[in-house]
């Protein structure tokens, strides 16, 4: 739902005349046109690693919406194991991966937030899923100090 409010609001902006602006709903993020000093809008992807107060990378967000699911908020820890709060479809229970986020660049805030989800719900083949579909993504597994780093589609090009 937060992918199509974001969508809604761009469309506001749109047709009230704006050219140039930058939304986030909640971390689910979109662009049109520069900043105003004249630069692509750029934003940062946070580091899923909990407690990591660096960011992961940066992104160059230029007409299109990324969105990102992870389980740094919205997750907690029972010994060994990672819960996070999105539903692995096949077993009905939390998803069981070293997946700690995915972000997807799409053209719009629904498509954006609706791949994210469900590629995060796929772990480990997510990267496999997202190249089948042309889908540009990047998928951050935790590692030992930083997460380990696999991008789909055009995703690197967008990389600050």
């Amino acid at each position: 739902a937060k992918g199509h409010a974001l969508d809604r609001v761009v469309a506001l902006l749109l047709d009230a005349g704006h050219e140039d602006f930058l939304v986030d709903l909640g971390g689910e993020l979109a662009s049109r046109g520069r900043h105003p000093s004249g630069r692509r809008w750029k934003v940062g992807i946070e580091n899923p690693l909990p407690g990591s107060e660096k960011l992961a990378g940066a992104l160059h967000l230029d007409g299109s919406a990324v969105a990102t699911s992870g389980d740094r908020a919205n997750g907690y820890d029972v010994g060994a194991r990672r819960y996070s709060h999105i539903i692995d479809p096949a077993t009905g229970e939390p998803v069981e991966s070293n997946l700690a986020s995915v972000s997807v660049l799409m053209p719009t805030g629904t498509e954006a937030d609706g791949w994210s989800t469900a590629l995060m719900a796929a772990g480990a083949a997510g990267p496999v899923l997202a190249g089948r579909h042309g889908i540009s993504a990047l998928f951050l597994f935790r590692g030992s100090h930083r997460p380990d780093r696999v991008a789909t589609g055009s995703f690197n090009q967008h990389l600050a």
